[in-house]
């Protein structure tokens, strides 16, 4: 088959349904459907076997133990017979032509081993932003050490959810999906070496819905894990890239995390520690900007 969608699954019975359907009503057709379930005994199962029939080709392996994101997408990998290989998660909407303008792009451009779009964030009721602003602003992304850098820099800024690379540049390059860092840092890394030996392109148009639901459980809700998480790949990289990433480019992707964790702060500690990182990093405009706009809308309520 052309495409293989490979869908990793943990806990997944609350969203998997939806996901699915959505899969399933993709204009493009000429894809096998691999999912993996992660050491869980809730109800996924039998909810991909419902839908057997509703795709070409389906496999569900499972893994015994949990084994996290990274081991459980090498696994899928592993198993796929397409040309390309689509991303898919749990509790995220595809839309209907998400596959076919991917497999499209990649059929007419050889120079492009992976392609992405734009994703919406959803909360429940309705769609409150899109995401990367760089493809919403109908810009197209940077090549090699530039992408690298606007990654790293900036943080990732390629929807993992509703990526689609070609399998021939992940095995010619020896790629993988880590298990160093904790599951919620596993798309950026591949992001990050993918950038150094391929073409990425970003469709500009809107391929997958994200559920974004304040009740919403997944490991990115694991805040202190998560940042955690990100200081380490910032050293690891600067170690492991010198030639790519200086102190200046270290030191600015540093601030960025903080302003990150800055905005998952109380009221109180926000103004708090938000005017004392503003006076340490003067020069960083980012944090005064920050914090006068969180005051701003103090004021205004």
């Amino acid at each position: 088959m052309k495409v293989s969608v490979i869908l990793p699954i943990y806990n997944g019975e609350r969203t998997l349904e939806a996901t699915l359907k959505s899969l399933a009503a993709q204009t493009f057709q000429d894809f096998e459907l691999i999912a993996c379930i992660d050491g869980t005994n809730d109800g996924s199962e039998e909810i991909l076997k419902n839908f057997n029939s509703a795709f070409s080709k389906m496999t569900i392996i499972k893994n015994e133990i949990n084994r996290g994101l990274g081991p459980t997408m090498n696994r899928l990998v592993a198993n796929t017979i397409g040309e390309y290989v689509a991303i898919a998660e749990q509790d995220d909407y595809y839309y209907p032509n998400r596959l076919q303008l991917q497999a499209d792009l990649l059929d007419a451009k050889s120079d492009i081993g992976l392609v992405s779009g734009i994703a919406e964030f959803w909360n429940g009721e309705k769609v409150t932003s899109h995401f990367p602003g760089i493809l919403v602003h109908g810009e197209q992304y940077p090549e090699g050490k530039e992408l690298f850098l606007l990654n790293y820099r900036n943080q990732i800024k390629v929807v993992n959810s509703c990526i689609m690379f070609k399998k021939g540049v992940h095995i010619d390059n020896g790629l993988y999906f880590t298990q160093h860092y904790p599951s919620i840092s596993i798309d950026w890394t591949y992001i990050l070496r993918f950038s150094l030996v391929s073409k990425i392109h970003g469709l500009h148009e809107v391929l997958v819905r994200l559920d974004r639901r304040t009740e919403r459980t997944s490991v990115t809700s694991n805040k202190k894990k998560q940042f955690a998480a990100t200081r380490e790949l910032l050293r690891s990289f600067a170690y492991e890239h010198p030639a790519i990433v200086s102190m200046a480019d270290y030191q600015y992707a540093y601030r960025t995390q903080l302003l990150l964790e800055l905005g998952h702060t109380s009221r109180f500690q926000f103004v708090v520690k938000g005017f004392l990182l503003s006076l340490w990093f003067f020069r960083d405009k980012r944090f005064f900007q920050k914090v006068k706009g969180k005051l701003y809308n103090i004021f205004k309520k």
